[in-house]
């Protein structure tokens, strides 16, 4: 998107503003689209929100002035609100429906495994379309060169609504209110969640952890590319930094794999599978700031965002076995607010960290703090005294 916004002319401070103002429209419609999930139907609002999501990058390509960016940015952040924990939801209620709430660790697994191997199918796909039909946009549509990867994410979505609108049916939490009729519930059931959500001393350490992943993510993602750069050279191969890009989201999808085996072995008892491999993420994270070798560098990068995608679909397990079905996409939308809250307090942190001292300084602090968050996961595990986790709320 970067990339796009640079060639329409904006300088880059002006594009870091319309990326700004993507995000803070996400934080913001983030819990109220959540709760409008759970009053009027998950598949209804994510059928919503891929609509919103076609009609942003219509505005995207509509070359008219700075106006149609910035309702494009803000349209693409009320799109992915919409999204969030909209046909997660769903996805776990009408597993549970089929029966199957026992393998939910293992579905959400592969889910996680297919996901990350998307995103980086995605990525690659995308850096190759300018290369092969950026020419094409340009001088037979009148394109910039870069539009043509929005005409494709236009033709992906339209698909994407055709698709779900076949195959996804919604059994469990079906509701035939309007938009409108829901709406009015909407305040009801945005405090009745919030207030389950805090009560509910589980979910209190489980967004506890959340926050603090992240808080230290955040200083990973930032500043990853200028660490190696400092360490292998300015001006050596670019290939490294693509190929540890692809290669992270590929030990995401690893991590969700191993957590399969693991999970069973250890007979669901998911928080101390949990405690365990944040302990080993925080340590990766801690020796990582010390590396100035390319290959400790990115064995040590790629272990913690192995861990980070082991951690991934126990912590689902857990949390959606203690939230109940009518307020699921609410509380899945609230721990999204929650992570992105930590990322951007991260941001300002470890930032300051990483401007006064060094980046391997900020990573030690983020490091610290998740060792500290484990504490969260202890007191999980110490409140289980039984595989699995307490009654699953209906």
């Amino acid at each position: 998107m970067m990339l796009f916004l640079l060639d329409r002319g904006i300088d880059i401070f002006l594009a870091g503003t319309m990326i700004a103002l993507y995000s803070g429209t996400v934080i913001i419609l983030e819990l109220p689209t959540g709760g409008l999930s759970d009053s009027i139907g998950r598949k209804k609002v994510y059928l919503i929100s891929q609509t919103v999501y076609a009609i942003a990058l219509v505005a995207l390509l509509i070359d008219l002035d700075i106006y149609s960016i910035v309702i494009g940015m803000l349209l693409l952040g009320t799109a992915r609100a919409l999204s969030s924990g909209s046909i997660d939801a769903w996805f776990v209620d009408e597993l549970r429906s089929q029966g199957r709430g026992k393998d939910l660790q293992e579905a959400l697994a592969k889910a996680n495994i297919i996901v990350p191997m998307g995103i980086a199918a995605g990525s690659l796909v995308g850096g190759l379309i300018p290369m092969y039909l950026g020419a094409y946009g340009r001088d037979e549509l009148g394109l910039g060169i870069y539009d043509m990867n929005i005409v494709v994410m236009l033709i992906a979505v339209a698909l994407q609504i055709i698709v779900t609108q076949i195959l996804v049916v919604e059994h469990r939490h079906k509701i035939d209110g309007e938009v409108v009729e829901g709406a009015k519930n909407l305040p009801d059931i945005l405090s009745t969640s919030l207030e389950y959500g805090v009560r509910n001393r589980t979910v209190l350490m489980l967004l506890i952890a959340t926050a603090a992943l992240g808080f230290s993510l955040m200083a990973i993602e930032t500043y990853w590319q200028p660490r190696l750069a400092g360490i292998v050279g300015e001006g050596s191969d670019t290939w490294i930094f693509g190929a540890l890009a692809a290669a992270y989201f590929v030990a995401g999808a690893a991590g969700n794999l191993v957590s399969i085996p693991v999970c069973s072995r250890a007979k669901q008892r998911y928080a101390p599978v949990l405690l365990v491999v944040r302990l080993l993420m925080a340590s990766s994270v801690i020796l990582l700031a010390f590396q100035d070798t390319l290959v400790g560098f990115a064995s040590l990068f790629l272990v913690s965002f192995m861990m980070n995608g082991m951690e991934s679909s126990p912590f689902s397990t857990i949390y959606n076995n203690e939230v109940p079905s009518e307020r699921r996409s609410t509380l899945l939308s609230f721990q999204s607010l929650i992570l992105q809250i930590g990322g951007l307090i991260g941001t300002f942190t470890l930032g300051y960290v990483a401007k006064e001292w060094s980046i391997g300084a900020a990573w030690t602090v983020a490091g610290a703090v998740l060792f500290i968050s484990s504490l969260a996961y202890l007191v999980i595990a110490v409140r289980k005294d039984r595989p699995g986790n307490d009654k699953i709320p209906s």
